[in-house]
């Protein structure tokens, strides 16, 4: 598992509607990237805080590898957002509803729980999953295009490329050190609850903030978000059921030949 950076600056502001004329989409998406940098840092930690009990040297590399490429991840959406906030709302608020309450007041309090001490892990095995579902999908025929701009299209195929990659990860991780299908739906529950909740919270604000907004489309692109193929919120939703299966693994859903395609072409590209 390779670490690769990212190097586009988003010098030049990212529009505020920048998944073409799905406006709705790009405010969930700009959200979604205001939680990355705080989520990836929680997986990071979820994931190292049962590193030791790893005997399994192929899976502590592959761990190393998950770390270094989240914190690259985090680095170029903190770049991202900061571009993006200059076209949309002030979103501080919303970075600390979502950081204080829960990475310092509720994560410590499971991480030393004895009783929900795999917990963190759990969740972000089921968060890893969705965002990997996600991922998938961003591949499928005509989607990438709908991002307009080449540098923001550039840092969703990369980051989209490693979530397939390493999407396993915190999954096998919980399998090793004993995790059990209660504590697995529990984190699923958990992940899927706290992210549509503060999804909700921050898409509604930027919306009813948006004096260019389309409110006539708003409609036609709630429905679509959860019953087109390859949106988003269909894609979540496909990706819940299947976690929910007893023999559910993460394996089970191949990378994509397009993200295949595209790593290999940054390998080219860079030698």
């Amino acid at each position: 598992m390779k670490v690769r950076k990212n190097k586009q600056t988003f010098s030049n502001p990212v529009p505020k509607h920048w998944a073409g004329d799905e406006a709705f989409q790009s405010h969930i998406l700009n959200v979604l990237s205001l939680m990355f940098p705080g989520g990836e840092g929680f997986f990071i930690r979820s994931v190292k805080q049962f590193k030791d009990q790893i005997d399994d040297p192929k899976l502590q590399e592959a761990i190393k590898g998950f770390i270094g490429q989240e914190m690259q991840h985090t680095m170029a959406h903190e770049r991202f957002n900061e571009s993006v906030q200059k076209n949309i709302a002030d979103m501080g608020w919303f970075n600390w509803l979502f950081t204080v309450p829960t990475f310092e007041w509720l994560e410590p309090f499971a991480r030393n729980s004895l009783g929900l001490h795999k917990l963190c892990l759990s969740i972000t095995a089921a968060a890893e999953n969705m965002t990997g579902g996600f991922a998938q999908s961003l591949f499928a025929p005509g989607q990438a295009e709908k991002i307009l701009r080449d540098d923001v299209r550039d840092l969703y195929l990369w980051h989209a490329a490693e979530e397939m990659e390493h999407r396993d990860l915190a999954y096998d991780v919980f399998l090793k050190v004993g995790g059990n299908y209660p504590t697995r739906i529990a984190g699923l529950a958990l992940a899927y609850g706290i992210i549509s909740a503060y999804v909700a919270v921050g898409t509604t604000y930027l919306i009813l903030t948006d004096k260019e907004f389309p409110w006539a489309k708003l409609p036609k692109q709630a429905w679509d978000l959860f019953t087109q193929e390859n949106a988003i919120g269909r894609v979540f939703l496909e990706g819940m059921v299947d976690y929910l299966r007893t023999d559910f693994h993460p394996s089970q859903h191949p990378m994509h030949a397009g993200a295949l395609a595209y790593l290999a072409n940054l390998e080219k590209a860079a030698s």
